[in-house]
């Protein structure tokens, strides 16, 4: 009989977790309230493509943050993808002539279900394929563009229409539905969602885990509904010389639309 059960994680938490608040673990990385909670939970870190506690992965969300969920990291296809967005639509890379080559690009972008972002990007179901779309037509060429590299993105543009490698000879870049949401099954099928306030105390970062939900039976002809509520985004955070991976991500308030039932644990 496997220890790690709802019931175990469940006076797991009871005991070590909820009630206190705990200093931060693993100081300086980017999950640190998840990798904190882990850490008071025994959770051993790993890259395998699998739940975090038996079948249950477990997620981190500071209560009052606007940022988002994470549901997995899967590069696109064609595999060459990632080299070619940088070459036909990256821009310079902030760190290119000191940290980095002169030429280095950076191609990074939150880019939204079924709304296209200032750059013209967005993401569409088309099919049985999730499409990264990009149509100069939808480039809001006015705007200031945030990394500075241009005036706007209207100079971005230009820029891009003189390339020698050409956005217009980029094949279609995509991710297939199936394959997408048999990931989501099989890591998430059971989710806990904790949500998490921090404060400082004696200068340094505490947390404390204020309450948890648990979803689960994801529901694959939901994936849908994310797209009509523009809740489905994908991070692009690539440079020339590294990729750092390209990322499924959802608004906290979409959650509960991906899976047809939920259980408040504490």
């Amino acid at each position: 009989m496997s220890h790690y059960t709802l019931e175990t994680l469940k006076a797991k938490l009871q005991s070590d977790v909820i009630g206190r608040w705990h200093k931060e673990r693993r100081a300086g990385n980017d999950g640190n309230a998840g990798n904190t909670l882990e850490d008071l939970l025994g959770v051993k870190e790993n890259n395998l493509k699998l739940p975090d506690w038996g079948d249950i992965e477990i997620k981190t969300k500071r209560k009052k943050s606007r940022a988002l969920i994470t549901l997995l990291h899967r590069e696109p296809q064609p595999k060459a993808s990632i080299p070619l967005l940088l070459l036909s639509l990256g821009w310079c890379h902030k760190d290119a002539g000191g940290k980095y080559r002169d030429d280095e690009q950076s191609f990074r972008s939150t880019t939204r279900a079924n709304s296209f972002s200032d750059r013209g990007f967005a993401i569409e179901l088309r099919g049985d394929k999730i499409v990264f779309i990009f149509d100069p037509k939808e480039v809001n060429v006015s705007a200031k563009d945030r990394t500075k590299v241009y005036g706007t993105y209207g100079d971005w543009l230009d820029d891009i229409q003189k390339r020698e490698s050409h956005f217009s000879s980029i094949p279609p870049i995509f991710w297939e539905r199936s394959y997408i949401e048999a990931e989501i099954k099989n890591k998430l099928n059971n989710t806990l969602l904790v949500l998490v306030k921090s404060k400082k105390i004696d200068g340094e970062n505490h947390f404390y885990f204020e309450s948890g939900t648990l979803f689960s039976t994801f529901n694959a002809s939901k994936m849908q509904r994310l797209f009509e509520s523009h809740s489905l985004y994908i991070d692009f955070d690539a440079r020339t010389g590294h990729n750092h991976g390209t990322k499924f991500r959802i608004d906290i308030k979409a959650v509960s639309e991906l899976f047809d039932k939920s259980l408040e644990i504490f």
